[in-house]
């Protein structure tokens, strides 16, 4: 019924099927509705405005996952349950769920940024739970990270050996040239980074995984005048957190105080194995995806290569300062040294 409704063109002619349905499971009365999307509804009612949003399937268990700890609420919206204390309605193949309608508060990008890394801080360590993994599945995993670095290795050595058997070659095909000892320098780190995690993971054999929001994109910070929420758990999934760190990175790199935020990240995990996934993903940089944007016109093409390798060098760069090796300080010498022995002055 209201999936009908939502494939209608006409806004009159869909009112009373989303009004049924909010009815059907909730205790409110829906006077009217605007389509802000095409799977969200802002519902008005005599005492306060809601939003209807459209899920994709049952998300039930993620849902009750989402709000079983007490602390959430600081985090996200709060969902209303249904009559029957469900969190998500449904009827048929529909699923949809039900929260409140916040007007948004203008917010400076950079503040965007800076309050969603905190938030998805807090998502992770309020869902932090860890699983245990038997030497099958580290095996599993293993074999896939390795094949990955293995396939990344491979493709930057061909571009190495094509271009410089060419006689003449173009400004990108130079600008690969000169930056191949970085990128090779990446690709060692991530090396280093995936043994580091793999020994650790065969002493330990628990990994700690927290629930991951996977939508990546400040447009689900939701500023309000209270208070400021994640929003949009659709591609939400339990997984090591550093994932959702390493597409942080990868989309919000060039803006100010990333590099400080990731640090920071990092320097508060207590659990090292999610600090090297993070290093091992973030600096097995994938040239082939490259490959495939590539326009022909050397500018582009190599603001395109700039632009794939920023996030790599910002990771190398915390890397290498946070496995700098400690420096012993230095016992300071006393001025003028001490007075030789039978010696007159």
């Amino acid at each position: 019924m209201l999936r009908l409704a939502i494939a209608s063109c006409y806004v009159m002619s869909r009112q009373p099927d989303v009004a049924t349905f909010v009815h059907a499971h909730y205790d409110i009365e829906v006077c009217q509705f605007s389509q802000l999307t095409d799977k969200v509804f802002k519902l008005h009612t005599q005492k306060k405005d809601y939003l209807l949003k459209l899920a994709d399937g049952d998300d039930e268990f993620l849902m009750n996952q989402l709000y079983g700890h007490k602390e959430m609420p600081e985090i996200v919206l709060p969902i209303y349950e249904t009559r029957s204390g469900a969190r998500m309605a449904s009827e048929g193949r529909n699923f949809a769920y039900l929260t409140d309608y916040v007007e948004q508060v203008p917010m400076p990008f950079e503040n965007r940024v800076r309050d969603y890394a905190t938030l998805l801080s807090k998502l992770h360590e309020k869902t932090e739970i860890v699983v245990d993994k038997n030497d099958d599945e580290i095996s599993w995993l293993y074999e896939d990270d390795y094949r990955r670095l293995e396939e990344r290795f491979m493709v930057l050595e061909m571009m190495m050996q094509h271009y410089e058997m060419k006689i003449s070659r173009s400004p990108f095909e130079w600008q690969v040239v000169m930056m191949y000892p970085l990128l090779y320098g990446m690709y060692r780190r991530s090396d280093e980074a995936m043994k580091r995690f793999y020994q650790l993971l065969g002493r330990k054999r628990r990994l700690p995984i927290a629930l991951t929001h996977g939508d990546v994109n400040v447009a689900n910070v939701l500023p309000g005048t209270k208070t400021t929420h994640l929003i949009n758990f659709e591609n939400s999934s339990f997984d090591l957190p550093s994932q959702d760190m390493v597409k942080f990175l990868s989309h919000y790199h060039s803006s100010r105080g990333t590099t400080k935020i990731i640090a920071d990240y990092l320097k508060l995990q207590q659990d090292q194995l999610v600090v090297h996934h993070f290093f091992m993903r973030s600096l097995c940089v994938d040239l082939k995806l490259l490959s495939k944007v590539l326009t022909g016109n050397a500018l582009i093409d190599i603001s395109l290569l700039n632009e794939k390798l920023a996030p790599g060098l910002i990771a190398m760069g915390i890397y290498d300062e946070m496995n700098e090796p400690k420096k012993k300080p230095q016992k300071k010498p006393e001025l003028g040294g001490q007075k030789p022995e039978n010696v007159s002055i």
